[in-house]
């Protein structure tokens, strides 16, 4: 029983890292700056679903789990002073976002190692 809940439990928290994931993309096309390349590089990501192996998920959610951070808090510096507009509203609704995307990812690895 405990087993299937852990499952449930990383089940849940992969929807939840593919939902922010979506939902980053999105803002991204709506708040795109070209101004700063290491950001825009940062903060394009890529999608794939296969399965793998259990270390290879633990790699890709550590991996994750930084790189979303990383971009967060680059989007956060990069559009911080800026004025006021819709762009730099969603451009912070996103660096937020990936942020949390980033913590689901740290739990998503945690949540891995422990089924292991």
């Amino acid at each position: 029983m405990a087993n299937e809940d852990r499952k449930a439990h990383l089940n849940a928290v992969k929807f939840l890292e593919l939902a922010f994931a979506i939902a980053c993309l999105v803002l991204h096309f709506y708040s795109f700056n070209d101004g700063d390349i290491i950001t825009s590089f940062l903060a394009t990501g890529i999608l794939m679903r296969a399965p793998i192996h259990k270390r290879i998920d633990i790699f890709f959610s550590v991996i994750g789990c930084c790189l979303f951070v990383t971009s967060g808090v680059l989007l956060f510096e990069a559009w911080e002073y800026s004025f006021r507009t819709r762009t730099r509203d969603l451009a912070m609704v996103k660096a937020s976002l990936a942020i949390v995307d980033g913590a689901l990812f740290g739990f998503d690895a945690i949540f891995t190692l422990k089924d292991k």
